[in-house]
């Protein structure tokens, strides 16, 4: 067993389907940590209590691969990987170390225990990699080392984790990578700054926990180590507050629920539209590669590139029916006003009031009837998740993607706090590395940055700078025809206000006056012009252009910064920054856009 040595399954599609490597699951990932040392009396209450659980995760879940990641410990690892597989849900073994040294933290029957769900089908094993120093000691770790690897597992828990489940005794504890510390680093609520404080707080919610924090489900543990009771019987949601309080929950958060709903649908929806044949032909980053490029990790840039394929493909989808409405209700206001303007201008016929209610009617109807579709934001989110997933692929083609943490970047944006898209950080969360410090020794990673460089900074640069040439040019011949129009208005003002009352003598026929007719002329012109102003609002092309602008500016000044760094270090710095840079940019932008269209921003 080594790391890297997964790759994932495929979710369970339509049989024609099947043979399709894009029709990929967004998992929900269950990290788990817990105590050694369980009671034994205590048992058959806690696997009720994990049953429970991941039952529930499951029915809100139909559609969506819940896989459990769990470091494989004796006691309460070992207990919450038996229940899921029992319960039919695929564990992901994440080994601290590699299992030769593993070994020594386990008697016998554990030891057999654990080689007995090594072995199982539905379990896969990941080894978390050994600092370089120790890669070709052999023998046993000594006791600081092991704290270490036990670190890199908490680590990669806080990372990799959609929501941690945790058989604890809620006390505090100064043990590095220990349940309270993997509890309480995984909430936010400890750093390396207050790690020897040992007071914890636990306080009922007053409100709904929010799901755009971090939650942990926890299950009160009792320990044979430490006969103090847990301070409270029941299961329950926790979050952070302070510096060390934690607040309670019953209950699952009305947020999370809805948060799984959209994460489900989303794998849903992307089968049904697949089977359908709805989607436009996936885009593939890795397929714009150059045949010699550096990629010893394959299967994490074929799962990022499989992502980013999916959220891109459903963008796209959705974009397109949201233009189309938009260009709709475009062609439906512009009838409205026309139709208007004829009846009080040209001619008094009932049949145009009747096209006007009509049309009115329709329009209330369309919109009443698409509204719950969410189309817009379905496109903004999808296209969220698509930039991410680029701009991880890059990080991790360059072998620097553990040095961004995307879902990080998305919580300093605040568009985790918009309804509709905080559950993007299960999406994000599903992608990362199993082994987030894993270093590759005489990797060319000077090579990995070139191709980065030449694929991503490149490309993205040719794509920005012919975006803003191309709407720079659009934007300056709709200013010129506003301009034309608008002249027209003013020539048609002062013909009227010149000769209005001798033009109201003469007619051109149908009993319609030349004064009526250039008043038409004129009301027309206004509606074209108001009419296109509000396609124009509503499609954002102004925004669109400044958020390409800066995007161009990102990645300009990282190409002239990279032309003059020769370092590697440097050159990864470069990237880390872009990427940030980038990420930022598009989820400001998303932000904007969706304030365009709906409420300000909620939980959810």
């Amino acid at each position: 067993m080594t790391a890297f040595s997964w790759y994932k399954k495929p979710c369970v599609v339509p049989a024609e389907l099947a043979n399709n490597n894009l029709i990929r699951n967004s998992p929900f990932i269950v990290g788990v940590s817990g105590h050694r040392d369980l009671d034994p009396q205590d048992i058959a209450r806690l696997r009720g209590s994990v049953t429970d659980f991941v039952r529930e995760l499951k029915a809100r879940l139909p559609d969506t691969e819940l896989r459990i990641i769990v470091g494989m410990a004796a006691g309460a690892d070992l207990l919450v990987a038996q229940t899921a597989v029992d319960l039919g849900v695929e564990v992901e073994a994440v080994l601290p170390m590699p299992l030769a040294q593993y070994a020594g933290d386990f008697d016998a029957q554990n030891l057999a225990h654990l080689e007995r769900l090594l072995a199982r089908p539905d379990v896969r094993c990941v080894e978390l990699s050994l600092p370089l120093h120790l890669r070709n000691a052999g023998g046993m770790l000594d006791e600081s080392q092991r704290d270490v690897m036990y670190e890199n597992l908490t680590d990669t828990l806080i990372r990799r984790s959609s929501i941690l489940l945790a058989l604890w005794d809620g006390h505090a504890s100064k043990l590095p990578g220990g349940t309270a510390d993997t509890v309480l680093r995984y909430l936010g609520i400890r750093t390396d700054e207050n790690r020897d404080d040992v007071q914890i707080e636990f306080v009922e919610a007053d409100a709904e926990l929010d799901a755009a924090d971090k939650l942990v489900y926890w299950a009160p543990a009792l320990r044979v180590s430490n006969a103090a009771a847990a301070p409270v019987r029941e299961p329950c949601f926790l979050r952070g507050i302070g510096d060390n309080a934690l607040q309670m929950q019953r209950h699952m958060p009305v947020s999370l629920a809805r948060q799984l709903e959209v994460l489900n649908r989303y794998n849903r929806e992307y089968v049904e539209l697949m089977s359908e044949g709805k989607l436009a032909e996936h885009d593939s980053l890795l397929a714009g590669l150059p045949a010699d490029a550096p990629m010893h990790d394959l299967a994490l840039l074929k799962e990022t590139d499989t992502q980013y394929a999916k959220a891109d493909a459903m963008a796209v989808y959705y974009q397109r029916r949201s233009d189309r409405l938009f260009g709709l209700f475009g062609i439906m206001t512009f009838a409205m006003g026309l139709a208007y303007l004829i009846y009080e201008k040209l001619t008094e016929s009932r049949a145009l009031l009747l096209t006007y209610l009509i049309v009115l009617l329709t329009s209330l109807s369309v919109y009443y009837l698409l509204h719950g579709r969410h189309w817009f934001a379905k496109h903004l989110t999808y296209r969220a998740i698509a930039e991410t997933m680029r701009a991880k692929f890059y990080l991790r083609l360059a072998g620097i993607d553990h040095r961004v943490d995307a879902i990080e970047v998305l919580s300093m944006s605040g568009i985790d706090r918009f309804r509709g898209f905080g559950w993007i950080k299960y999406v994000l969360s599903g992608t990362e590395s199993p082994d987030i410090h894993d270093v590759v020794p005489g990797h060319p990673d000077a090579r990995r940055s070139q191709f980065v460089e030449r694929t991503w900074i490149e490309n993205q640069h040719r794509y920005f700078t012919a975006k803003v040439a191309r709407l720079s040019r659009s934007s300056r011949r709709i200013k010129r025809l506003k301009n034309m129009v608008f002249g027209l208005i003013l020539v048609v003002i002062v013909v009227l206000f010149a000769f209005g009352e001798s033009m109201h003598q003469h007619y051109i026929g149908f009993g319609i006056s030349v004064k009526n007719l250039l008043t038409f002329c004129m009301g027309f012109f206004v509606i074209l012009l108001g009419v296109w102003e509000l396609h124009q609002d509503k499609m954002a092309t102004r925004e669109l252009l400044w958020q390409y602008g800066n995007q161009l500016n990102h990645f300009s000044r990282a190409r002239a910064q990279l032309a003059r760094t020769t370092t590697l270090d440097r050159r990864n710095d470069v990237l880390v920054e872009l990427a940030k840079d980038s990420l930022m940019e598009s989820y400001l932008w998303t932000i904007h856009r969706y304030h365009r269209e709906h409420e300000p921003p909620a939980a959810g």
